[in-house]
Parts: structure tokens; C-alpha cells; sequence
């Protein structure tokens, strides 16, 4: 099983790029975010530990319910201190919850690929576990559109989230593979195609949630 992890910035077309890849071959999909989500609900240990870390902060929709995702993301992208706090207890925890499951599908040689969508690849070196590490690239320009345009991000919310992230320069210095995303979704389907030979193209896939 080839392991292969996509990254790049918010805005990037990570999730359009693997949406492609279910078609293409016999994998299993991964969304670090998606897992993210599931150790932080109410009663996980994330959940704990984040209340725990965050006393003087209503963070939740109610009592003893989930997390409220405005009030959470205003603190994570406004306060590097309290993202950086969150990080340390969340991102230990899925990279634990990976790696596990890598494993898992390495023992019963289900699939072929393995792909793993994460923007922090390198920040948490997922890009020296995996055998490649695929850089998703669309200028800034493009980002700041689709997020402003399709998410309904304010300009504010774009720039802090886009400050948080690694530069394109740190990007391709790690990456095996950079995807340019600036076109159309044919032309990217086009380059997916390229990686892919059609004896390949088994169309059985999974996703972890």
C-alpha cells in the first residue's frame, strides 16, 4: 500500500483533488480535519482537555454539548497562544489516530493507496512517514476568492487563517509532487488522469467518517 499525503493551503482544492482520486484508484481517504473533529466531541479526551485548558472561555453551543465552531475558530485564528495550546492537544491525537489506522490497513492489504489530506503535512512530518508528500498549489489571489466567495469568509478570517500557514516556498521544499490548481476542474482532472493508468482505475474506495 503507497502512502501519500496532499497538503496546501486553505483554499487550495485539497478535498476537489481527492474527490478525483476516489475515481482513479483502490484507496482509502483521510481528512485530518475529519478526524480532528471526531476526537474533539463531547466526552472525547480532546473535548476534556481543551475545556480544561480554556476555563475563562465559553467555547461550547450549551452545556456539556459540542463545541461552538465560531466562538472556537475566532480563538485559534486571532490568539497564536491559544492555537498553539489547542494544537498541542489535538494534533498529537490525530497523528496517533493515523498511524494506527495506517497500520491497521497495512496488515490487511486492502487497498492500494492511502491517501491522508492534511495542511500541516510538514509542520507534524507526516510528509517523513509517508512515501509522498503531494503540495496542492493555487496562488493566493484564487484562495482569497474561493474562501471569500464560496466558504463567505471576511477578508479578516482569510488573513489571519492564511498567516497561520507555511509559505509556498516552504510548501514545494518538501513536497515530491507540486499539482497546480490555478485552472479548470478539467485540468486537473487531465493531470490526475497522467498519475493514474487506467488498469489502476478499480473505483473502490473508502473514506475514515
Amino acid at each position: 500500500m503507497k502512502k501519500i499525503v496532499i497538503t496546501g493551503g486553505v483554499g487550495s482544492g485539497k478535498s476537489k483533488v481527492l474527490s478525483i482520486l476516489k475515481e482513479k484508484c483502490n484507496c482509502k481517504v483521510v481528512r485530518a480535519d475529519d478526524v480532528a473533529k471526531e476526537l474533539m466531541k463531547p466526552g472525547k479526551q480532546c473535548y476534556l482537555d481543551i475545556i480544561d485548558a480554556f476555563p475563562e472561555y465559553d467555547l461550547l453551543e450549551d452545556e456539556g454539548g459540542p463545541f461552538d465552531k465560531t466562538k472556537l475558530s475566532q480563538l485559534v485564528f486571532a490568539n497564536p497562544d491559544a492555537r498553539a495550546k489547542i494544537n498541542s492537544i489535538v494534533h498529537p491525537a490525530v497523528k496517533e489516530y493515523i498511524l494506527e489506522d495506517v497500520k491497521s490497513e497495512e496488515e490487511t492489504g486492502q487497498y492500494d493507496y492511502y491517501f491522508l489530506e492534511t495542511a500541516l503535512a510538514i509542520e507534524e512530518k507526516y510528509n517523513e512517514l509517508f512515501d509522498e508528500t503531494w503540495y496542492i498549489y493555487t496562488d493566493t489571489d484564487e484562495r482569497k476568492r474561493r474562501l471569500m466567495t464560496d466558504r463567505g469568509y471576511s477578508i479578516k478570517k482569510v488573513d489571519d487563517i492564511l498567516a497561520s500557514q507555511l509559505s509556498d516556498e516552504e510548501f514545494r521544499r518538501f513536497a515530491t509532487r507540486v499539482i497546480d490548481n490555478n485552472g479548470t476542474s478539467e485540468e486537473l482532472l487531465h493531470k490526475i488522469d497522467i498519475l493514474f493508468p487506467v488498469s489502476e482505475n478499480r473505483f473502490r474506495w473508502t473514506s475514515v467518517f
